[in-house]
């Protein structure tokens, strides 16, 4: 009775399996996180505008027009 695999996993077949678990994991969490500007989401973790408890915990980038030379 063997407990090892009996056949080697190539490095893309664990990469691609590695890659789908994390798109799901992070699918999952943005929306969880998304339910939190309702109060239902996950506990401790800020909503997608940056706020936490009421407060600003991470500013909001502010895009800037790019100016050209004529």
């Amino acid at each position: 009775m063997t407990f090892a695999p009996t056949k080697k996993t190539s490095k893309s077949r664990s990469r691609k399996r590695t890659t789908n678990w994390i798109k799901l994991s992070a699918k999952k969490l943005k929306n969880r996180v998304q339910l939190n500007a309702t109060k239902t989401g996950l506990a401790h973790f800020m909503d997608e505008t940056g706020h936490y408890k009421g407060r600003e915990v991470i500013a909001q980038k502010v895009k800037t027009g790019k100016t050209t030379r004529i």
